[in-house]
């Protein structure tokens, strides 16, 4: 008899595949009317999620963190029974792995309790997970990677061969995690360079912030011919590559596509934890210009750049720059 997903009680009577047609909710009917609802109770959408991971009827639009419902369309009836795990109280590690894949972002805490278990059995968990939802790659794959380091490189290695045209930027921030970085940076630039469509290779691209490695610095200046239009993506990517001011000053006397990379990277190198409007992989780790000169030999080279190419976008580039020198150099 198959049990229902979400309260784990009841037999299942409904098999719902709105979100995800491989993967359908198996529930009672009492719990699939909370589930189109919005109003599940807090322990029914851990064992959804840890499940089915954050599809639109988990969506965080409708729940918190702690997996109390924001906006329900039927009464939630408090379940002492019902409430939402407490991390520090799991024990076995299905349940600690439940808690890692629920979680909104994976904390410490979650990689310490998972890193109690011998590497293999923490991989086969992990595994096992994949084979009842494959829609799971991204986070089961994030998790092998931080709690198991290189004893998890082989099987990293195997879940990229196993990637697909469609899924292959999930594996980008695991394989960064684990993987040598010459050896994941090479594997993951190769696959992008073969997207041929212009606006999924920008997408797809902006996964090599991941490895933070200056290699991604020559990747742009053979791959941004691909483009016409350039992008603020460009900027971050670069930003978030090690860039430094020799590449920069380069760039700028070469004159465009390049130099108006140079001048979004230098932008972005002031970014801080604190800056609105950025990507939020800056926002976690905020770049800084490396090996620069002084400022006003800097502040000069864009001043005379400017004097060729007067356009707004330059303009407002290099005026933020001048006066954001502190914290493009993070003084």
């Amino acid at each position: 008899m198959d049990i229902c997903q979400s309260c784990r009680k009841n037999s299942v009577e409904v098999i719902d595949d709105c979100d995800n047609p491989a993967y359908p909710y198996k529930v009672c009917t009492a719990c699939h009317d909370r589930l189109v609802n919005m109003s599940l109770r807090p322990r029914e959408y851990f064992n959804l999620v840890s499940r089915h991971g954050m599809t639109f009827l988990l969506h965080d639009d409708f729940y918190d963190e702690n997996g109390t419902a924001s906006a329900p369309e039927n009464e939630v009836v408090f379940d002492p029974a019902l409430a939402f795990p407490v991390l520090a109280e799991l024990r076995d590690l299905s349940s600690i792995v439940d808690y890692a894949i629920v979680e909104w972002q994976v904390s410490d805490e979650v990689v310490a309790a998972m890193k109690r278990f011998e590497w293999k059995e923490v991989l086969r968990e992990l595994d096992e997970r994949l084979t009842l939802n494959v829609g799971l790659t991204e986070r089961i794959c994030l998790l092998g990677a931080l709690t198991c380091g290189k004893h998890a490189e082989a099987w990293m290695l195997w879940h990229w061969g196993e990637r697909t045209h469609d899924n292959f930027p999930l594996y980008a921030k695991p394989m960064a995690t684990c993987l040598p970085s010459d050896v994941g940076f090479a594997l993951y630039s190769q696959q992008v360079s073969q997207v041929e469509q212009s606006s999924r290779f920008v997408e797809t691209m902006m996964g090599l912030m991941h490895f933070q490695s200056k290699s991604t610095l020559s990747w742009i200046e053979g791959h941004i011919g691909r483009v016409s239009n350039i992008s603020s993506s460009w900027g971050y990517l670069a930003a978030a590559s090690q860039f430094d001011w020799a590449t920069a000053k380069r760039w700028l006397e070469g004159g465009r596509p390049l130099s108006l990379v140079a001048l979004d990277a230098l932008a972005n190198c002031a970014v801080t934890s604190k800056t609105q409007n950025s990507v939020p992989f800056l926002r976690e780790n905020p770049p800084r210009l490396s090996d620069p000169d002084t400022v006003d030999a800097m502040s000069r080279v864009l001043q005379q750049y400017g004097e060729t190419d007067k356009v707004p976008r330059v303009r407002l580039n290099i005026s933020y720059i001048l006066e954001n020198w502190d914290r493009i150099l993070k003084q």
